[in-house]
């Protein structure tokens, strides 16, 4: 009697030890927890440092000696709910933090005064975008470019998600302090258009946009400049030179954006070396004029000046290359191009790395017998230097161009029929706005300024854990494994406690 006594007692003793752990284990996780909250202290625990800034960042953020102001498309306190985002709400929130930064979140629908004066930068902005500006000097960061994620093969499960955004914003605020722009060049020496001439107000434009404009003479250059944002070739008479096409192709292959408005010319001229770089993009150029023979479809007396199409394109990083005339074309604007000539793609081009497309084609109309797309426009043979030259009819035709090598480390090239489409005279000309507007996209896919400079952040890795069954099989035995065994093991645990304890 007196040895189960003591049983009881030392059983008592043993559970109210038990409880006491237990209320006083509750009592200091409750407490580390409400001082946390109440402190805001975030303890990173990830491998890559999600939810902190890195000290590439940090050691930028202390040296500012400007002041920057940082404007952000949404509600902050909206953000700290979405637990999806909580990386890019802590680099805010720690960008905030630093006395340089002037910070300041809003809803752009519940103040359209302050989105408006932003937009007045020449951006186009949607909610989640960041502008950063220094003494008049702005940077655009689309929310877009936050997160970046892989897929697994052939699925559509994420297999890994990535934070880029820090890589973003710190470069926007070092290129708007430091001052330093990229530059657009205009190539010269072969009777283009005149930078100083006839593209004025798009040097201007464009200065909004933070590039600048200079005009390049490769005739006495070894390379383009290392601050080429891109090559601009406005209207060529005369093809460019062997040595030229080298320090082009040299270009092209370290990443570099070549645009090429190659109005059409009527002297007996062949651009064998510009052709060589187009071809070289899967991209060929009729010697031609392209006519509309529909008089619906063309200004009145003048066949050469018609109505167009847009072709809608987003290149494989998801990038709309037509993203600025979704405005124009939903508030009824209809494109119109001008003297222009025609392009069209190779079948079988040697790089199998190209992403083509078209960006302006002749307007559909109708389809032949083969079900093939037609239009009443025709490509009238104009200049070039083969008496061969058909005219070319029945058929779509392509009036402006893109291509992406990856094999040329993403180099870019766009083609335009016509050069004078965004000069100092038609660029604020209503049937222009279309063509020009989509030039400015075309712009930011070559080389997005919004992205500013490089510090070299890598992007930090949110892996998501996943598992592939081959078969039925397979995931019932994985379940047994997982999930059986596991319950199993702590039914019998359970059963020695039970007995040990009523014994």
């Amino acid at each position: 009697m007196e040895q189960n006594k003591k049983k009881t007692q030392k059983k008592c003793t043993f559970t109210a030890y038990i409880t006491s752990l237990a209320v006083l284990s509750f009592l200091l996780v409750f407490t580390l927890n409400l001082l946390a909250t109440r402190l805001d202290i975030v303890w990173d625990m990830t491998p890559t440092g999600m939810y902190q800034l890195t000290d590439t960042s940090k050691k930028m953020l202390e040296e500012l000696d400007k002041q920057v102001n940082f404007y952000f498309l949404l509600d902050m306190d909206l953000l700290s709910t979405d637990t999806n985002s909580m990386a890019l709400y802590h680099a805010l929130d720690e960008y905030r933090s630093y006395d340089k930064i002037n910070f300041i979140d809003f809803e752009p629908d519940e103040e359209p005064e302050r989105t408006e004066q932003l937009q007045n930068y020449g951006y186009q902005l949607s909610r989640g975008d960041i502008v950063v500006e220094c003494e008049g000097r702005t940077k655009h960061i689309s929310g877009k470019n936050m997160y970046q994620s892989t897929l697994e093969e052939n699925s559509n499960v994420i297999e890994s998600m990535y934070f880029a955004g820090e890589n973003y914003i710190s470069g926007a605020i070092d290129a708007v302090v430091s001052g330093r722009d990229t530059v657009i060049y205009f190539l010269t020496g072969h009777g283009e258009k005149s930078l100083r001439d006839s593209y004025t107000m798009l040097a201007k434009n464009l200065s909004n946009r933070n590039y600048l404009t200079q005009e390049l003479d490769l005739m006495t250059a070894d390379n383009v400049p290392a601050d080429a944002a891109m090559v601009i070739v406005a209207g060529p008479k005369t093809d460019i030179s062997k040595n030229e096409l080298r320090i082009l192709d040299a270009y092209l292959n370290d990443g570099g954006n070549i645009c090429f408005w190659m109005s059409p010319n009527q002297d007996e001229v062949k651009y064998t070396n510009i052709e060589s770089i187009l071809e070289s993009f899967g991209l060929r150029m009729d010697y031609d004029l392209v006519a509309e023979k529909d008089s619906s479809l063309h200004i009145s007396g003048d066949e050469y000046t018609f109505r167009c199409s847009v072709v809608a394109q987003t290149d494989s990083n998801k990038t709309d290359l037509t993203s600025g005339i979704a405005e124009y074309i939903n508030n009824g604007i209809i494109p119109f191009m001008s003297r222009t000539r025609s392009f069209y793609q190779i079948l079988t081009p040697t790089d199998t790395t190209l992403e083509i497309g078209s960006l302006l084609q002749t307007v559909q109309n109708g389809t032949n017998e083969l079900g093939t797309p037609k239009s009443s426009a025709v490509g009238e043979p104009y200049g070039g230097t083969d008496v061969t030259n058909q005219k070319v009819t029945d058929q779509v035709l392509d009036l402006a161009m893109y291509a992406k090598s990856e094999s040329r480390s993403d180099a870019k090239v766009m083609v335009m029929g016509n050069a004078e489409f965004i000069d100092d005279e038609n660029v604020k000309q209503d049937y222009m706005i279309v063509p020009v507007n989509m030039m400015l996209s075309v712009f930011s896919w070559m080389y997005d300024s919004d992205q500013s400079i490089d510090l070299g952040i890598a992007n930090k890795e949110r892996t998501y854990d996943s598992m592939r069954m081959n078969s039925e099989k397979a995931a019932n035995t994985t379940n047994i494994i997982f999930v059986v065994v596991p319950i199993a093991v702590g039914l019998i645990g359970l059963g020695v406690w039970l007995k040990r304890r009523y014994s």
